[in-house]
């Protein structure tokens, strides 16, 4: 006689069997998602640990114009993609030691056009330019209270605290107080300075540097090739800043990446600036600093600048200011200089990113006292991030 409970026996036996196979099945998803969670959040964590550290940013810069005597170009503006890092060795960041560094790539977008040449500065190095990419800066360093320290290839003392507080065209300028003296200032030390130790003080306003480069120039073995020292201050809009640089080890017929025997350079600079007025000039005393050709001369340079932001917004500028570097007399060069005139209007539609349309009114004369480069005019973009 069968049994007549048994397919009620079986109905429970599966129903039970279905409660304990989803009960696991439960159990398990709920641990793979909360294995899933904190792998996730682990990973933000790492995430949120190193953007915390690393700020990236960069600049689109482009320019296309015409020279007087009508050549057309599209030009670089000194584009640039960067990441800068602060990482504090304690929960007290503003009292404790920091570690601190930046790398910083120029990106040839264009072709370079020598016709109309669109760049506040020369952008690479003598053996990168050319290049798609090539490294502008790169350094290292500590920080402590109000001291850093910092080696690589950075800005100098002589343009950091001297000379950029007249640096502010979006295009041209920048020729007249020796910061680029050479491509990029790296080798003498003025501009991005190549292998450099720099110790700057930050308290309030003022800002103190000094700096060595240590690159082995020539066979004297200097332990110190070049050094300079910087200052700035700066209350209520009012800035005054000075630098120096000098080359200890260099050579008197010098090669490229080689300093020239004898290379000095002083700058002094000004600048107001209050509501939507700016003002800044600049005096430099240069000493076989500037060379053209295989020639090298001593020279003394002037720049200046002008902004005032017309529309109510403050987003529309307009600027005017010149360059203007004179040999001396003794140097034999007979009529030749460095002199142009910059006009420009911006408006600026973000932090950092600007369009604009400006123009270099040359007057540069040769030895012989004819004009030696084209005035050009053209529009260009900056775009920051």
């Amino acid at each position: 006689m069968k049994n007549a409970n048994l397919p009620l026996i079986r109905i429970i036996v599966l129903i039970m069997a279905l409660f304990l196979m989803n009960g696991i099945y439960a159990q398990t998803t709920t641990s793979e998602e909360t294995t899933t969670s904190e792998t996730e959040q682990k990973d933000s964590n790492w995430i949120d640990e190193i953007t915390s550290r690393v700020t990236p940013y960069g600049s689109i810069r482009i320019g296309a114009g015409f020279a007087e005597e009508g050549e057309l170009g599209i030009s670089n503006n000194a584009p640039r993609i960067g990441l800068k890092f602060k990482h504090a060795l304690s929960n007290e960041e503003a009292e404790n030691f920091n570690i601190i560094g930046g790398v910083e790539f120029g990106v040839n977008l264009v072709s370079r056009d020598d016709t109309v040449e669109f760049a506040v500065d020369p952008g690479a190095g003598i053996a990168q330019v050319g290049d798609a990419v090539f490294a502008r800066l790169g350094f290292v360093g500590v920080s402590y209270q109000d001291f850093e320290f910092t080696f690589g290839k950075q800005n100098s003392v002589y343009y950091t605290l001297g000379a950029s507080q007249v640096d502010r065209f979006l295009a041209f300028g920048g020729a007249a107080i020796g910061v680029w003296n050479i491509s990029d200032g790296g080798i003498s030390g003025t501009g991005r300075a190549n292998q450099v130790f720099i110790l700057k003080y930050k308290n309030k306003g003022l800002t103190l540097g000094a700096q060595a480069q240590a690159r082995n120039i020539s066979e004297n073995s200097e332990s110190i090739d070049t050094y300079g020292f910087g200052a700035n201050y700066t209350i209520d809009g009012f800035t005054i800043g000075a630098g120096y640089n000098k080359v200890n080890d260099g050579v008197e017929d010098p090669l490229p990446n080689q300093a020239k025997d004898g290379d000095e350079a002083f700058v002094t600079s000004v600048s107001f600036e209050k509501d939507r007025f700016t003002i800044a000039a600049s005096y430099a005393i240069l000493k076989q600093h500037q060379r053209i050709g295989d020639t090298f001369y001593d020279a003394t340079g002037i720049e200046f600048y002008a902004r005032y932001k017309f529309s109510t917004n403050e987003r529309w500028h307009v600027a005017a200011g010149f360059n203007y570097l004179k040999p001396d007399d003794d140097e034999n060069l007979g009529d030749f200089d460095s002199k142009f005139g910059i006009a420009e209007v911006g408006y600026n539609f973000k932090k950092a990113s600007h369009i604009f349309v400006a123009a270099d009114i040359d007057q540069s004369e040769d030895s012989n006292g004819d004009r030696r480069n084209q005035s050009v005019f053209g529009v260009g973009i900056r775009f920051g991030f």
